[in-house]
């Protein structure tokens, strides 16, 4: 959507600008809308750009809606009746001869006047799905940013300069930098004092959580309280409604499963039986069974794995690469061949990086487990086509058979193209999960070893030595930095870009800050120990007890299948032979069809295999919130499905 104004805003402004003016005091709400979501923008041009949108949506609509008039009107026909109200006969013969031209014109005006009204509520909506976002960022990493400011303020660093340190850690802090970011602006390009930033922080946050903090601090500021205990404070109090808000989560996310197993895993199993039974009695048919099986399951699961993810906390996304605090200044008086000594070099980096990746091409998969689909894809569908070679269709034949002989290659493609990408994720999340829960043991063991007057350099040559955990080579290579005169801060940042974890680079951003503004390093090696296992213990409670909603997703597909497979091998078996006894009987039983029960074992199979794919993602979002974790629960559940129904049916 719109964040700044462009063409579109201008030309809406000339054309529009004079009436949105009268009506300024409408957009009062708007205003503050826009500024909360940190839209720049005035109201009014936001307003003439909603406009303008509105108006190509409107003529968009105007070709889609006589399009689809003239597709009803001359193509598919209109019914004889469409109202069953009489008209007298002048009425009606007037009626008949006019009325493709009212309904084209009634289809095409309403569809025109619809997405007009749709591309202006996309406006009108806008912002506060923004301010929304931004909360819900704020809310999760607000009791980490308040530690940072509480450990700035016991080294002795003043309310302004702690405040433009984590406006300057955007990276790590995000939304909550931001905030902070407004009030350094305001103070520095608007001349406002301290306090009065802060009043209008109030107003413009969309966090309720960030309001009130700021309220409480203006209290200290005003009646000179103690700022560093208010800091303390605060960041137990909203670390505690953190763990609050993740408990309701949890138990509205066991509202949700509860409700995806009644929907999505009951409803369609129950259908598919009903469906069954009706088709051999002979009345109902395989449609119906069709969409249950290839619709209503894949697309309903699919829409209910979207919205739990919509609704999970956001978590925090790719770990960002820390600035070290050396630098290399550039020449301004260059030598003779200067710059072709610069891309000399640079060609010879590329080369040598070229030649490093060679001598490990799985590095790169390892660090984005996605690109392994760059050989994982094109392995799978050269595996399909082979299949489709092996099983061509020629028209004329029946696709259903056809289908029913390809689906294998399909499936095995499907467990080829995905398998790579679970190996290389899980790896990656294990070393993840790894190194969050040693980082802190690593730094309680640096404070405990400094608090007995163990210089810091010394306290992590002991631990290189004498660790033994996953993270021993990391810590080595902290101590080989170290030996080659790079301060312990650089040290510390090299340390946390090369395991790439957004926790971990946000604990390193906290010791490094505090570290520059005290001299009291065992206690800012404490302060960041804490933080960092306030935010495990956080990140494994919220797992655990999610982890009994992946159980439940899958019971409920071994249920699922259970009875498939007894449907498969028993009920169709049974009701075949009893077709083909009254067939060679000579009676004739309309109310028992024969049935090809190879086919409907096809089905259910099919059915079977489409439950546990999206079954899996709905897992994984559930399990972990993502659904890259839940590929590796589609692909458990596809092979189980797979292998039950051809090696046992």
């Amino acid at each position: 959507m719109i964040k700044e104004a462009n063409y579109l805003s201008y030309l809406g402004y000339k054309l529009f600008g004079e009436r949105i003016r009268k009506e300024r005091h409408k957009y009062y709400y708007l205003e503050k809308s826009l500024r909360q979501a940190m839209i720049s923008m005035p109201p009014e041009m936001y307003i003439a750009s909603a406009q303008m949108i509105s108006l190509i949506f409107g003529l968009i609509g105007a070709a889609v809606g006589l399009l689809t008039a003239y597709l009803i009107v001359e193509i598919v026909g209109l019914p004889e009746v469409i109202i069953p109200i009489s008209l007298p006969q002048p009425l009606y013969t007037f009626w008949m001869v006019y009325r493709p031209w009212v309904i084209a014109g009634f289809l095409a005006i309403l569809i025109t006047v619809v997405l007009y009204y749709v591309g202006y509520l996309l406006f009108k909506i806008y912002p506060s799905t923004v301010i929304s976002d931004r909360k819900s960022k704020i809310n999760r990493i607000l009791p980490h940013a308040i530690t940072y400011m509480y450990s700035l303020s016991r080294g002795g660093m003043n309310l302004v300069e702690i405040f433009r340190s984590l406006a300057e850690n955007h990276e790590v802090y995000g939304e909550v930098s931001v905030e902070f970011a407004r009030i350094i602006r305001d103070m520095e390009l608007l001349g406002k004092d301290l306090r009065t930033a802060l009043s209008d922080a109030i107003d413009l946050s969309p966090s309720e959580n960030l309001s009130e903090f700021f309220h409480g601090l203006i209290t200290i500021i005003d009646s000179g309280g103690d700022v560093t205990r208010y800091f303390e404070e605060r960041a137990e109090f909203y670390l505690e409604r953190a763990k609050q808000d993740q408990k309701n989560f949890l138990e509205f996310l066991g509202l949700m499963a509860e409700s995806y197993i009644t929907a999505f895993v009951a409803g369609p199993l129950f259908l598919i039986i009903i469906q069954t039974v009706m088709v051999v009695m002979g009345q109902g048919n395989d449609i119906a069974l069709y969409a249950i099986i290839y619709l209503v399951i894949p697309v309903g699961s699919f829409f209910f794995a979207m919205v739990i993810k919509l609704l999970t906390p956001i978590e925090e996304g790719e770990a960002p690469e820390l600035r070290e605090s050396f630098g290399v200044k550039k020449k301004t008086n260059r030598i003779e061949g200067y710059e072709d000594a610069i891309k000399s070099f640079h060609k010879k980096l590329k080369s040598w990086n070229l030649k490093k990746t060679l001598k490990n091409p799985l590095k790169p998969v390892r660090r984005k487990p996605v690109y392994s689909f760059i050989f994982s894809i094109p392995v799978g569908a050269l595996f399909m086509l082979y299949g489709f070679l092996q099983f061509p269709y020629r028209l004329g034949m029946d696709f259903i058979s056809w289908f029913f002989f390809f689906d294998d290659y399909l499936f095995i493609s499907l467990i080829i193209i995905f398998l790579p990408f679970v190996i290389f994720y899980e790896a990656g999340r294990r070393k993840i999960k790894t190194a969050l829960r040693l980082t802190p043991v690593f730094l309680n063991k640096l404070a405990s070893a400094n608090e007995s007057g163990m210089p810091i350099y010394r306290a992590i040559t002991m631990i290189a030595k004498t660790d033994t955990s996953p993270l021993r080579k990391n810590i080595a290579k902290i101590k080989s930095d170290l030996d080659w005169g790079i301060s312990l801060n650089d040290a510390l940042v090299r340390f946390a870009n090369r395991l790439k974890i957004f926790e971990l680079s946000r604990t390193i951003t906290l010791l490094n800050e505090a570290l520059k503004s005290t001299g009291n390093v065992t206690e800012v090696l404490m302060v960041s120990a804490k933080d960092a296992s306030n935010a495990e213990l956080m990140r494994r409670e919220r797992l655990t007890n999610m982890f009994m909603y992946v159980i439940i997703v899958y019971i409920s597909f071994f249920v699922f299948i259970g009875i498939v497979y007894i449907i498969s091998t028993t009920f169709l078996s049974t009701l075949a032979e009893s077709a083909a006894k009254v067939a060679e009987s000579g009676a004739s039983y309309a109310m028992l069809q024969g049935i090809n029960a190879e086919t409907y074992k096809n089905i259910f199979m099919h059915a079977s295999i489409f439950q546990g794919i999206f079954a899996g993602i709905v897992a994984g979002v559930m399990g972990e919130g993502s659904i890259s974790s839940g590929i590796k629960h589609s692909l458990i559940m596809l092979v189980v499905a797979y292998l039950l129904f051809t090696i046992f049916i």
